[in-house]
């Protein structure tokens, strides 16, 4: 009988060590993957910081060149507040790699340069001051272009570092998930062998060893319990690897919007949940998307001082509705259900909210997973929101604010073959100033550049959302008019002429003289089936306006 004791005892303590072991090795997985989630953070941090040091440096380039063409004092403005924050930026890059040898030298070449670049911005406006137009434009020698070259080149050698890092850390929550994986496989079956040799020998002795056999179904459930846990954290960490994965692959916020709410409504299926957006003024967040039914309805439209969380930038929870003091939650008696509200923050910004309700309040026990969904979601939104920033300054033409040529040949492929298909009209317009060259001689480049921004803003008002606007070269611009047919291009066509004669231009406090222009205008399919035709007898036509008198409308059919 003492050897079954002996043998009952050591099988309950093997049992007691397996459970533990399982315990700790989950514990261990899971804050290795904790760790590599927010080490991804981190690089991507870094990532977004370099974009938007890169942002700020373009957006002063442009607004001082702005101010140096055209002497308004509202670039000046947009120079200094862009100029401003650039130092800052650079700062804040060199604290977050201070923990990284080779990232901490580049992001010391990054300050050195980006002072350097700063110093020559300012010496072009001291030199514009003094000597004007001339005096910046002898400034800016090929010292400038290395110098932005050199941020350029610094500025990719840290994004790759970080992508490295990146792909280290990916590698890293795989081997974390394969360990957890490893114990779930091996541990769980061990156990409950451990557990059902026990269990045998206290059948063999159940009168005298009740109690030990209680001891051993309750080892048994507790290691159900676990395994359960263990497959609900891996699943969620296996779940929020792959979710930042794609996050990265989204091209726009409502892409990765819809992809948030498939992931919160696969984690948790029974809670509803609404992302909203903040505004471009702060001042209040519009419902985004929706998933599931809300137990506790929220407002579609909240001013931030109404939500707990946005007041306190920090996730607010609460199992009963009817307590949760947030007065964008329907005010109709909701005891008993939970909701919580999950501010989204990225660089110091608020940029939106995360609310969710259910009648179950379990899924506040998992709040941390869906706290780093928010931050990752975050995260993204903020990046995508630079990416598109950086790409309209790609494509547009900072004296106009209308596309440049580059854009004209892309949408003008791309416009006729739409229209091609659908068996639509287009139209395109060719439009010149006339006697520009005068008029600059005269009034000088400022005065020039003055006149073909106010008939950039003219030719974008006269234009419908569906129009593309684009500076062609010089004085020259061009219109394409989706969908729209030769008569309606040519009623188009004299109103813009009949507004340039009315349109009134002032520089250095004083009304420049007035002017006109003359447009021919091509259309398809009759003057041609491809960019290139339509742009040459669109010319051609305004050629033809040139040669009888200027300021007209010339049809190139005609």
């Amino acid at each position: 009988m003492q050897t079954v004791k002996e043998r009952t005892r050591f099988g309950l303590l093997i049992a007691a060590l397996i459970f533990v072991g399982i315990g700790l090795g989950v514990l261990y997985g899971a804050q290795r993957l904790i760790g590599d989630s927010r080490s991804v953070a981190h690089s991507n941090e870094v990532t977004g910081r370099l974009d938007e040091m890169e942002a700020r440096l373009r957006d002063a380039e442009s607004a001082q060149r702005g101010y140096i063409l055209t002497g308004r004092v509202d670039y000046l403005a947009d120079y200094h507040g862009s100029r401003d924050r650039v130092p800052a930026l650079v700062e804040r890059i060199n604290s977050l790699v201070a923990d990284n040898p080779e990232q901490t030298g580049h992001a010391r070449a990054l300050r050195a340069q980006t002072e350097l670049r700063l110093h020559q911005m300012t010496n072009t406006l001291l030199r514009y001051d003094s000597d004007g137009v001339a005096g910046a434009r002898a400034s800016m020698g090929s010292d400038v272009f290395e110098t932005s070259s050199a941020i350029r080149r610094i500025k990719a050698q840290m994004v790759e570092e970080e992508h490295v890092l990146l792909e280290q850390r990916a590698a890293s929550t795989r081997y974390s998930a394969n360990a957890l994986r490893a114990i779930a496989v091996l541990g769980i079956p061990l156990g409950l062998v451990v557990t059902l040799g026990v269990y045998l020998l206290l059948v063999r002795e159940i009168a005298r060893r009740a109690d030990a056999e209680a001891a051993a179904r309750e080892v048994h459930a507790r290691l159900r319990e676990g395994n359960a846990e263990l497959e609900h954290k891996s699943a969620d960490l296996r779940a929020l690897s792959r979710y930042g994965g794609m996050l990265q692959g989204c091209v726009d916020p409502d892409e990765a919007l819809q992809l948030t709410a498939r992931m919160l409504s696969t984690l948790r299926p029974g809670t509803a949940g609404t992302i909203y957006r903040m505004r471009n003024s702060q001042d209040h967040a519009e419902a985004a998307i929706h998933w599931g039914r809300h137990r506790a309805a929220s407002a579609e439209s909240l001013l931030p001082e109404a939500c707990w969380g946005l007041r306190r930038n920090q996730p607010h929870l609460s199992p009963d509705a009817a307590a949760s003091q947030c007065r964008h939650v329907s005010a109709v008696d909701h005891a008993g259900v939970a909701t919580a509200c999950i501010p989204l923050m990225a660089q110091g910004t608020q940029i939106g909210l995360l609310y969710l309700s259910d009648d179950d309040d379990g899924f506040l026990s998992r709040i941390d997973i869906i706290e780093a969904v928010a931050e990752q979601l975050s995260m993204a939104l903020s990046n995508l929101s630079l990416r598109e920033s950086l790409r309209l300054q790609s494509i547009r033409e900072p004296l106009t604010g209308l596309f440049n040529r580059r854009y004209l040949e892309e949408s003008a492929t791309r416009e006729l073959a739409r229209c091609a298909r659908r068996e639509l009209p287009l139209s395109l317009m060719m439009l010149d100033i006339d006697h520009f060259k005068a008029f600059n001689d005269v009034h000088g480049h400022a005065g020039g550049d003055a006149l073909l921004a106010a008939f950039g803003k003219l030719l974008a008002d006269h234009s419908r959302g569906e129009d593309i606007a684009c500076r062609y070269g010089g004085e020259e611009f061009t219109l394409i008019l989706p969908e729209a047919p030769p008569e309606t291009a040519l009623q188009r066509a004299e109103a813009i002429r009949a507004a340039v004669e009315t349109m009134r231009v002032q520089h250095m406090g004083r009304d420049l003289p007035q002017v006109t222009v003359s447009i021919g205008v091509a259309a398809f399919p009759a003057d041609g089936d491809s960019p290139e035709v339509l742009l040459r007898v669109a010319d051609e036509a305004l050629y033809r306006a040139k040669h009888n008198g200027r300021s007209r409308v010339e049809q190139a059919s005609l």
